[in-house]
């Protein structure tokens, strides 16, 4: 399962009309306004990294009011192989 935040920066007034939206995307799990220099997180989940790709970039960043958005792609979790 790939996964990833997306930070975004909306429109001022717009906030919960983008989350709305937002919440709509197939593979959106989270969404939270937040109090920061952006305005928007949203945790996107799909079943490999093509189409979460996908999603980020043909739907979340085409919703309306968005100015600009920040992609933080998760790694696999690792196992510690030093078990000392």
């Amino acid at each position: 399962m790939a996964q990833a935040y997306v930070i975004i920066h909306c429109e001022t007034g717009m906030e919960d009309w983008v989350i709305r939206n937002l919440k709509k995307i197939e593979g959106v799990r989270e969404v939270s306004g937040v109090l920061s220099l952006y305005d928007i997180v949203v945790k996107v989940e799909a079943k490999d990294q093509y189409i979460l790709e996908k999603i980020i970039t043909k739907q979340i960043r085409k919703v309306g009011h968005i100015h600009t958005t920040m992609t933080l792609m998760v790694i696999e979790e690792r196992k510690n192989k030093n078990t000392d």
